[in-house]
C-alpha cells in the first residue's frame, strides 16, 4: 500500500531536512517548503495528502497556509507544528476554523512523535 504524500512547511531549514529524512525512511513521499508562498506554488502542480505547517513564520503564518490549502483541496489534512506555546493558544481556534486538524506537534518533538501522528492521521 502506498504511503501518504506529505508537504512540510517551515522556515527552519534544518528542521525540514531532519523531518524529511525521518519520514522518508518510514516510507513516505516528502516535499518541503521554506515558506507558505513556496508551499502554495508547489501544491498547484502536486496535491499532497497531508500538509504539516509551522504556525509562526514570516510572511504567511500556518493559519493562512491552512486556509489557502483547504481552499484549493478541501480533503487535504493540515496539521501544524509550533515551538511557541503562546502562539498555539492564540491561534488554535483560528486554525481549526480554517479546517486544520486538532492534532498538532510541539517543537522540539520527542522520538517517533512525527511518525505516530502521521500514522494516526492516515488511519482516519
Amino acid at each position: 500500500m502506498k504511503k501518504a504524500d506529505i508537504l512540510i512547511v517551515d522556515d527552519e531549514k534544518i528542521l525540514l531536512e531532519g523531518w524529511k529524512e525521518e519520514l522518508t525512511l518510514a516510507g513516505y513521499s516528502v516535499k518541503t517548503a521554506e515558506s507558505g508562498k513556496e508551499a502554495l506554488e508547489m501544491i498547484k502542480d502536486d496535491k499532497p495528502d497531508i500538509v504539516i505547517t509551522d504556525l509562526v513564520m514570516p510572511g504567511m503564518n500556518g493559519v493562512e497556509v491552512c486556509r489557502q490549502v483547504k481552499g484549493i483541496y478541501p480533503d487535504v489534512e493540515v496539521l501544524f507544528v509550533s515551538g511557541h506555546p503562546r502562539e498555539i493558544e492564540k491561534h488554535l481556534m483560528d486554525f481549526l476554523k480554517a479546517g486544520g486538524r486538532d492534532e498538532f506537534l510541539r517543537k522540539p518533538m520527542i522520538e517517533n512523535e512525527l511518525i505516530e501522528v502521521i500514522e494516526k492521521v492516515t488511519k482516519t
